[in-house]
């Protein structure tokens, strides 16, 4: 008899209205304190890429809200 090792819940799919993911896991917007003038440089399309997975779900670049507001 072949028993089927249980998937873990966090791979497993989940639909998020019009958006099918192949699992559960999201990446957070992130203040990296990487950018000039609080815009997303060039550099951020490698680091991002690194991070993504085919149906996963990235919220990419978080901004500081004034100058003085930065972490």
């Amino acid at each position: 008899m072949v028993t089927e090792t249980p998937a873990l819940p966090l791979l497993t799919p989940y639909k998020m209205g019009k958006y099918n993911l192949s699992h559960r896991i999201v990446l957070a917007p992130l203040t990296r304190q990487r950018s000039y003038d609080n815009v997303p440089q060039p550099h951020a399309v490698l680091y991002y890429s690194q991070r993504a997975t085919k149906g996963g779900l990235l919220i990419a670049e978080a901004t500081g809200v004034s100058d003085t507001a930065q972490g």
